[in-house]
């Protein structure tokens, strides 16, 4: 008994008042649920499982960040000036065209299309760069 209390020493035990049992706890493990309310297919929690879990809340991704950082990645040289124009498309398409399902504007298309333009890129070095990126 005494080598599993060592064992258990960096544990620590919380009493339930409505229960006898001990409950082992251990600080260096957390649980995590991400949740992404109104996305296609996602269902919402339950309440009475809500109530366990601490919320968090998240701020989006700078997406134009993402492609500058991108294209420059793939060895695009005019990356900045192509990741506004890329961001700005995208933003403008998401929000004029139809909010139908098949219109997909979000980080996964967008790097989606990124490691293609720079499959493109490294198939063609010498090519204006601006024009690669207007065929994908």
């Amino acid at each position: 008994s005494s080598s599993n209390s060592n064992s258990n020493s960096n544990l620590n035990t919380n009493n339930n008042a409505n229960n006898a049992n001990k409950i082992l706890l251990n600080p260096s493990v957390g649980y995590f649920i991400t949740m992404n309310p109104g996305y296609a297919g996602r269902q919402e929690l339950p309440e009475n499982l809500k109530i366990l879990f601490r919320g968090v809340t998240m701020m989006s991704p700078d997406k134009e960040m993402i492609i500058k950082v991108k294209l420059c990645a793939v060895g695009y040289k005019t990356f900045t000036e192509l990741a506004k124009k890329f961001y700005t498309l995208y933003k403008l398409s998401n929000e004029q065209l139809s909010k139908q399902k098949h219109y997909d504007f979000g980080l996964r298309n967008i790097l989606s299309i990124l490691r293609t333009a720079g499959s493109i890129k490294r198939l063609n070095l010498n090519e204006k760069e601006d024009i690669l990126l207007y065929t994908i």
